[in-house]
């Protein structure tokens, strides 16, 4: 079962630069690849407010 990478801000309600280079540091981290498609969550003026990504479990 793949478990999900998941990164939502912290005391911000949006996500920084570095809050998503974080977040794809982790996932790569967990084995997700360049090819895999997060799926993410914009507020309504379009601001990140968080990402998600589904990784193999590596068993």
């Amino acid at each position: 079962m793949p478990k999900k990478i998941e990164h939502v801000p912290g005391t911000d309600k949006f996500m920084t630069l570095d809050e998503i280079a974080d977040f794809v540091a982790e996932a790569k981290e967990a084995g997700a690849s360049g090819s895999d498609i997060p799926q993410g969550r914009l507020s309504l003026s379009g601001k990140l407010q968080r990402l998600v990504v589904a990784v193999p479990d590596g068993e």
